[in-house]
């Protein structure tokens, strides 16, 4: 019987170790299970003082000129859309093209383990980065820990697959950071040391997918921000339903949701409220074409002049620069008025633009860094890093990355 029990016991250990070797489990995976992360590119030190700034030059005069505030989204917008869309595979190309013709920015959530498709990919991606998307991992080899429990978690979702596949994609674009992450199959989103692993990795937003057997992950209704970026919702999906198999269960169908004028009523209410429009869709479960469900939903929702239309990385690092950047007035120093728009972000990082409201009825010219900004007559919302001003009601509203002095002439 001792004979029996310590074989077991050494069968059991062998089929440990054989998994732990095959998840990737390194020495950082168990480290991170207690240590908790910092601030994702929070810098050291001043940030008046990196600018050149001192307490001297600081004024409580604040002239003919204003500051009034920042504005909600990027340039005053009205309202948001973001769209994610999960996946490797033959169908995101066309995915991208379909996106492009209306205008819809995406994190384009790859798993960067599989090949060779996705060395076939890695030149359209970069191209979507130019275009404005963002690549967002989506692991390296799509783990989907079934049932999502504690150990299985932990298991799966190893550095390998975290930080690996984030390195991937800098390894393999011009992309300076990689803000977001999906959670394979939505699993794991509900362990802390997960999402810490997340922070370790540099991430500042994970979004996940709600329970899809019980049909959780068609509206989880979610028309802001989320109050917890590493188990960030979104508003709905849209798709097509598909097959999937289930252990204990075997094959069962996942609904969809693909009712055009369903679909794009979801979007009215949110837009109506001012809101965040963020749906999910896989490009394999899609109908491409101006006649199909999907560039129907997208002539919709595209080519507004009051939407931002941003990927979910920088529209979330916009809430946080929006939040944290501080605007304090300085001595004119010859200008008609001078203000330091400072953060304590690393602009490697937090590389986007945030809107600045000014009072001012005279025409003026204005710098950021030394350079002069461009003015526009319209709305602009087709990038989240540009910096240019336009007037709007008796008022100036500027588009600036922080980190930098900001005069009127």
């Amino acid at each position: 019987m001792a004979t029996r029990s310590l074989s077991a016991a050494k069968a059991g250990l062998s089929r440990w170790a054989r998994s732990a070797r095959n998840s990737h489990l390194a020495g950082r995976d168990f480290t991170e299970l207690v240590l908790e992360p910092s601030p994702v590119g929070i810098l050291d030190g001043d940030p008046l003082l990196r600018l050149g700034i001192d307490r001297e030059q600081l004024s409580d005069t604040t002239g003919e000129i204003e500051f009034s505030g920042k504005t909600q989204y990027l340039d005053g917008a009205h309202a948001v859309v973001t769209h994610t869309v999960d996946d490797t595979n033959q169908y995101l190309s066309g995915c991208i093209d379909a996106m492009d013709r209306y205008g819809i920015k995406a994190t384009l959530f790859v798993t960067t383990g599989y090949q060779p498709m996705m060395s076939q990919l890695w030149p359209r991606l970069r191209q979507a980065i130019e275009n404005g998307h963002e690549i967002g991992a989506h692991s390296r080899r799509h783990p989907c820990p079934v049932p999502d429990s504690s150990f299985s978690c932990f298991r799966a979702l190893t550095a390998y697959e975290i930080e690996g596949s984030r390195q991937d994609i800098l390894d393999h674009t011009t992309q300076t950071h990689v803000w977001s992450w999906a959670y394979p199959c939505g699993l794991c989103a509900g362990c802390d040391f997960v999402r810490r692993k997340l922070a370790h990795a540099g991430y500042i937003v994970a979004r996940t997918y709600p329970n899809e057997v019980e049909g959780r992950h068609e509206v989880p209704d979610l028309q802001t921000y989320d109050s917890n970026p590493y188990a960030a919702r979104y508003t709905q999906i849209a798709q097509k339903s598909y097959s999937k198999v289930i252990p204990k269960r075997g094959e069962v169908t996942i609904s969809g949701r693909t009712d055009v004028p369903v679909l794009n009523a979801k979007f009215d209410e949110v837009y109506a409220a001012g809101g965040i429009y963020s749906f999910v869709s896989h490009p394999q479960m899609l109908d491409y074409g101006p006649d199909g469900f999907y560039e129907r939903h997208l002539a919709h929702v595209g080519g507004r002049t009051d939407v931002w239309y941003v990927p979910l990385g920088p529209l979330y690092a916009y809430r946080t620069l929006a939040e944290k950047t501080s605007v304090q007035t300085l001595i004119a120093k010859g200008a008609v008025a001078r203000f330091a728009v400072c953060s304590q972000f690393d602009p490697k990082v937090y590389n986007g633009s945030i809107t600045l409201k000014f009072r001012t009825n005279t025409a003026r010219r204005v710098f950021a860094g030394g350079k002069e900004l461009s003015e526009r007559p319209a709305p602009s919302s087709s990038r989240w890093d540009e910096q240019y001003f336009r007037r709007t009601n008796g008022q100036f509203l500027v588009t600036v990355r922080p980190n930098a002095v900001l005069e009127f002439r």
